[in-house]
């Protein structure tokens, strides 16, 4: 078969798996299981799949049903009015989710604020509230500037720059309104609000605040920024130290300059570091680090393993062969993942066994068999043809898997997959 013609029968084939995937969730909707019913349509709407009627699941007699339904009509821009009926529901979980869902699509007016400014429950107007302050719509946060609870009026005080930098007020709240308070009570984000937050990290002792006001450099200019995270990464607290690296990767990428620092967070006896920094040194595929990264390959940690076996194989490091069997032996589904990989970057052979084995054992995590039958597609590893083909057979098995292992034959034997879907080669 030519090129374009597999194309085709490949799009086919993918059409008719995905129509199964929408049956498969028809039947998943009329399940005596709410639960089921919940599932089906979150898993509608992750896949962009409309359904039919969906409004006539706001009557249903479960609350997660419910709320999914009204997400399922708000990101397919269903009538608003049908939408605002869910205001009214006996659930704040419903009311809730609602009035997240009319801010996001731009649904908010004065009208729904008074209503919702009404609500008894302070878990909707919360929700409202965080979702208008996350919006930027600063007029109708005024409905609520009476608001009875402590945690709105805490909201609404962060977002107009009135909260003092205060350790346990700002732990009360979210990460990301934590920010919205600090870049709103600083205002001018130059040296000095820089320097007032270094003071800050020195003198907290929480350690996901000390995180926040670390990641709360981002925004600043680099010339301001960057000098306080390097200074940051030397810092003896891990926490603050990691939080700083990964802000500084936001903002630089990957500098080889950091090297010394990424090494020694593989150093480090915080195996949080060790991950972080052994992440570092993957990003900036510099040669010199071969030996720590080989280094890393004995961690005990399988995170930093996996890393390293990734790291070297983007090096292009065949060395790692035996490290590569014996990972895709063991019982980790991190490091068979990372292994796979790095059998795609260094295109070895000797696999077969190893792959067949995982491609074939339903208990393996679904990535892990994505990954084996892409690696036996890219190697046309021609013997396991027939644990593909069972695969793609067999209806139950998930879309993605069954679409990945058609691929993979389409590689290797196309009529052979032109004859299991009926296509005349």
């Amino acid at each position: 078969m030519n090129p374009k013609d597999i194309r085709k029968m490949l799009q086919a084939i993918e059409e008719e798996i995905f129509s199964r995937a929408e049956m498969n969730v028809k039947d998943m909707l009329e399940s005596p299981s709410a639960y089921v019913r919940a599932r089906a349509i979150k898993s509608a709407v992750e896949r962009d799949m409309k359904i039919e009627n969906i409004e006539s699941f706001l009557d249903d007699p479960s609350p997660d049903v419910r709320k999914n339904a009204v997400s399922s009509m708000a990101k397919f821009g269903e009538d608003r009015d049908s939408i605002l009926k869910a205001l009214d529901d006996p659930s704040d979980l419903v009311r809730s989710a609602t009035a997240k869902e009319l801010v996001e699509f731009g649904y908010e007016d004065e009208e729904l604020a008074r209503k919702i400014a009404a609500d008894p429950s302070k878990k909707v107007r919360k929700t409202f509230v965080i979702s208008l302050a996350e919006a930027g719509e600063s007029e109708l946060l005024q409905e609520f500037n009476g608001d009875p609870s402590t945690d709105v009026r805490r909201i609404l005080s962060a977002y107009n720059g009135e909260l003092q930098l205060d350790e346990e007020v700002l732990s009360s709240l979210s990460g990301k309104f934590q920010k919205l308070a600090i870049h709103s009570r600083l205002g001018k984000l130059d040296s000095t609000s820089s320097e007032k937050l270094l003071g800050l990290i020195k003198d907290f002792r929480i350690s996901k605040t000390k995180q926040i006001l670390v990641e709360s450099l981002e925004p600043f200019p680099e010339e301001v920024s960057v000098p306080a995270l390097r200074k940051l990464v030397e810092s003896e607290d891990s926490n603050v130290a990691i939080t700083a690296l990964k802000t500084y990767r936001k903002i630089k990428g990957y500098d080889v300059s950091l090297l010394q620092a990424a090494e020694r967070f593989m150093d480090s006896d915080d195996e949080e570091m060790r991950f972080v920094g052994a992440q570092y040194v993957k990003g900036l595929l510099e040669p010199s680090a071969v030996d720590i990264l080989r280094e890393g390959l004995n961690d005990p940690s399988d995170r930093v393993r996996a890393i390293c076996i990734e790291a070297l194989a983007n090096l292009m490091d065949n060395s790692i062969s035996d490290v590569i069997d014996e990972s895709l032996r063991s019982t980790s589904s991190r490091l068979k993942k990372a292994s796979l990989r790095a059998v795609k970057k260094l295109k070895t052979l000797d696999v077969g066994d190893h792959v067949s084995r995982i491609l074939s054992n339903r208990k393996e995590e679904l990535q892990t068999r994505i990954l084996a039958s892409s690696v036996t597609g890219l190697l046309k590893l021609d013997g396991l043809l027939p644990c593909l083909e069972e695969i793609v057979v067999d209806a139950s098995s998930e879309s993605r898997l069954r679409l990945s292992s058609a691929r993979a034959m389409a590689r290797i034997n196309p009529s052979r997959l032109a004859d299991l879907f009926g296509f005349t080669v």
